[in-house]
């Protein structure tokens, strides 16, 4: 049987949403991990065992440094991605790096010019490219089928266990950020001023909920809505978007993904769509990701489907829409 290359991949963060690149690369069959490390060297080590993993190692520096590796996942804390992807770039891998990108411009924008320079892929996480859903609606934008966008709506809604444990990163770049990403993909114009509104549920607290308005060169107008504020059982990804254009209107819904599980502990609504665990492995949008991802540096091109350039954009239009509501006023980019 004839072989085929594939990329040897070394991990940077081994907490809840490593784990599901470790099982989503476990579905890809020209990516492997060979090499994971983790602040917290026992999440490593049990990390390892679980999927098969040959090598642990003490920190990043160390695992950047190895010479069988061809290009790193950065799944680190959202302020910790920084340096694990400027170390990478300097011994020249390429790198996925989990949005947001980073926690400010000036930090993304040294990402974008270090791998500039080397020339390597620096590829950012945002998932809502490779949904079937979200991709189709793209395509008929493309295709000239819906004409010019004139708005677009988008709901992203959490329980409030995940904002208990994701509230040390600003709503907006946590949650919003992939539908923020997704407005400026559809319009391919750039943010020309935004507006925003945050509630929290307890006084002097990080905000619960948040609304912002983005105003594009152009004229299309972008509405968001993102919370931590559902009820701690509540069982569905509470996820939409619509857009409406000159010639028709595009309606997305993950919440009624048309799967439902009644059981005797209650109703169930299975993710189908970002990364769904099927055969011992992870499928659906982050598995089609982190293909792409592999599959463009295996054949050493730049991605064009999602790249530096836009992960860097949506960081620049979420702190605006975060500045916004913490100045109340209107900002303009």
């Amino acid at each position: 049987m004839e072989s085929f290359s594939r990329l040897r991949i070394g991990l940077i963060g081994c907490g809840a949403f490593g784990e599901s690149h470790l099982a989503a690369f476990a579905a890809i069959p020209h990516a492997r991990i060979t090499a994971v490390t983790d602040v917290a060297p026992d999440r490593a080590r049990s990390a390892a065992e679980r999927h098969g993993i040959p090598h642990v190692v003490r920190d990043f520096h160390e695992l950047v440094a190895m010479p069988d590796i061809d290009a790193v996942s950065v799944v680190t804390t959202e302020d910790q991605h920084l340096q694990p992807v400027l170390a990478a770039l300097e011994h020249g891998k390429h790198v996925f790096v989990e949005k947001p990108m980073a926690m400010s411009v000036e930090d993304a924008q040294q990402m974008v010019d270090a791998a500039g320079k080397r020339g390597l892929i620096l590829m950012p996480g945002h998932l809502l490219r490779f949904e079937p859903k979200y991709a189709t609606v793209k395509a008929q934008l493309t295709a000239g089928r819906l004409g010019r966008i004139l708005s677009m709506y988008t709901r992203r809604n959490r329980p409030k266990w995940q904002g208990r444990i994701y509230k040390r990163t600003p709503l907006v770049l946590e949650t919003a950020i992939h539908d923020i990403d997704t407005m400026l993909w559809y319009v391919g114009a750039k943010v020309a001023s935004v507006w925003g509104w945050q509630v929290s549920a307890e006084a002097g607290t990080q905000a619960d909920l948040f609304c912002g308005v983005l105003r594009f060169e152009g004229g299309a107008v972008g509405m968001l809505q993102t919370s931590w504020i559902l009820p701690d059982k509540t069982p569905f990804l509470d996820d939409s978007m619509q857009v409406m254009t000159t010639s028709g209107v595009a309606n997305i819904d993950v919440l009624h993904s048309g799967l439902t599980l009644w059981t005797e502990d209650g109703a169930e609504g299975p993710d189908v769509s970002y990364e769904p665990r099927l055969f011992n492995a992870v499928y659906g949008a982050l598995r089609e990701e982190l293909a792409y991802f592999a599959l463009c540096c295996l054949e050493n091109r730049q991605p064009t489907i999602l790249t530096a350039a836009d992960g860097l954009e949506a960081v620049r239009v979420s702190l605006a829409l975060v500045q916004a509501a913490a100045e109340g006023r209107e900002i303009r980019l």
